[in-house]
Formats: C-alpha cells, structure tokens, sequence
C-alpha cells in the first residue's frame, strides 16, 4: 500500500510539474450599476468628484439623506500646502466627507468644507446661470419621483425643474429620459433622472 501511494503521489507530483499555467485573465473594468460594465478598460477612471460646500451637515441632509449616498469617510484634515486657497493660514484645516452609490471605483462624491471660514465660504453662493466654470452633476436614478420630493424639500434646495420627459436623439432612434433640476445649498447644478427607453441597448 505505502509503495502504491507513493507511486501515485509521484505521478501527481510529475503531472503537476508538467501542467502549462493558464494564461493571466485579461484586466476586467469595474462593474458598474451593479452589472458587468460592457465598455473596454480605460486607464483612466473619473474616480470622483469633490464639492467645496460651506456647511456639511447641510450638504448631508441632501446627498445622504434625500439622495441616499453611504458615507465612507469622514475626517478633519490640514492642508499646509494649499496656498492658492483663499485666505490660506498655513494649516487650512477642513472637513471631507467622501459619498458613494453603487460603485466604490468610480463616481464617488466628495463634501470639502473648511472650518476655519473666509468671507468667501459664507457668502451667498452665485446663481447657476449656466456659465463657463460651472458644473452640472447627473444622476440617475430609479425611483425619481419619490427622490425629487425628498431633495427639493431639503433646506437650502432651489428647483429649476420638476420632472418632465426629455427625448435625446440618438442614431438608434429618441433615448427617453425624465429630467428634473435642482441646486443644491451651496450652488451646485444637479440633474436627477431616470431613463425610461433607451434604444441603444438592445444593438
């Protein structure tokens, strides 16, 4: 017996030493929305984009509460380098809080507020007239009517636009989209949707 399982414990050991490793998978883009993201790998990724607000409870109550964001950081830092802030005191303490949704890779959100303030973090943030340097944030969802009743009703949230149908032409044909507009306390543009057709998926 003990000659037998040797033997066979030899051949495994010279099979395995034979086998030909398998070839690395090829890099696999994130998944996205919870599916398989059916675009090619980019090296780039726009992991995130971060809001200066001026009061981040205020901030919260809109894109945690309304919008339903997890928080997954929440530190106070000092930036000793940031010297084109205006104001800059050689510290520049602060408060960032970083937001996500359904993907920790991309399209994360950031709240940055400074807590030592300028007159310039508290004054009244400009009107969004859709000028160069400003944003627009997009967000779709799947439950838009029930979203658009709790962020407009957030403190400090201006509606541009109730939700209403929007066609954008496409060569597969009109991509229906339900589209309303907010700003948000600090003057940022938020378009919050939901898709309701969209031809281009089923090339």
């Amino acid at each position: 017996m003990k000659t037998v399982s040797l033997g066979v414990s030899l051949v495994a050991l010279i099979c395995a030493g034979c086998a030909t490793p398998a070839a690395p998978s090829a890099p696999q883009a994130p998944a996205l929305l919870g599916a398989e993201n059916p675009y090619p790998l980019h090296p780039i990724n726009l992991r995130r984009t971060t809001l200066i607000v001026r009061d981040l409870e205020k901030s919260l109550l809109l894109y945690r509460d309304a919008l339903g964001f997890d928080v997954v950081y929440d530190q106070e830092l000092t930036s000793p380098g940031l010297d084109t802030r205006y104001g800059a005191d050689g510290k520049n303490r602060s408060r960032l809080v970083l937001t996500q949704t359904n993907s920790g890779v991309m399209g994360m959100l950031g709240l940055w507020q400074f807590l030592d303030p300028t007159e310039k973090d508290t004054a009244p943030p400009d009107e969004a007239d859709f000028t160069p340097g400003e944003i627009v944030l997009l967000f779709n969802t799947t439950d838009l009517e029930s979203r658009f009743v709790a962020a407009a009703s957030v403190p400090g949230v201006q509606v541009i636009g109730a939700p209403a149908e929007r066609r954008y032409p496409s060569p597969a044909g009109d991509i229906i989209v339900m589209v309303s507009m907010l700003v948000d306390p600090d003057g940022h543009t938020i378009e919050l949707n939901q898709i309701i057709s969209d031809p281009r998926a089923s090339e």
